[in-house]
């Protein structure tokens, strides 16, 4: 019997350990619940942003595709299918404010412009970005 030979891709979301964390950690904020009225407030709003981003990080994992064709982007604002015809750009933007580095990949195809951060691809967006450029070579 044939073995057919898979495309290569590469998939990039948030990393799975830092999900269950906050997984644990809401857990953690729901538990503490029952201290005072102003403790009772802040562990309320502390289980429900890390909730949040437990939801999110597994409803959009992962969060962007790369393929042979082009780029597969799943975020809550942005569902897209991009070939690698109309990607313009695939750069690492880097800004400095109050001493904090912050480094995003940014993705540029014409009227889409979609900025991933590090916590988002589990990656350095340097490392997401040289891949993708070698993708994008391939082509």
């Amino acid at each position: 019997m044939d073995n057919p030979t898979r495309a290569p891709t590469l998939r990039f979301g948030p990393d799975r350990r830092l999900t269950a964390l906050w997984a644990v950690l809401a857990a953690v904020a729901v538990a503490v619940l029952s201290g005072d009225s102003p403790g009772r407030i802040l562990a309320s709003i502390a289980a429900a942003l890390l909730a949040g981003y437990v939801i999110t990080d597994l409803v959009f994992w992962p969060r962007l595709v790369a393929s042979g064709s082009g780029l597969k982007i799943r975020t809550p604002g942005v569902r897209a299918t991009v070939p690698w015809a109309d990607v313009d750009a695939i750069r690492v933007d880097e800004r400095t404010h109050l001493g904090l580095m912050s480094r995003t990949l940014e993705i540029d195809a014409g009227a889409l412009l979609v900025v991933f951060s590090r916590r988002t691809l589990g990656e350095a967006p340097s490392t997401v970005a040289e891949l993708l450029e070698a993708f994008r070579a391939r082509r």
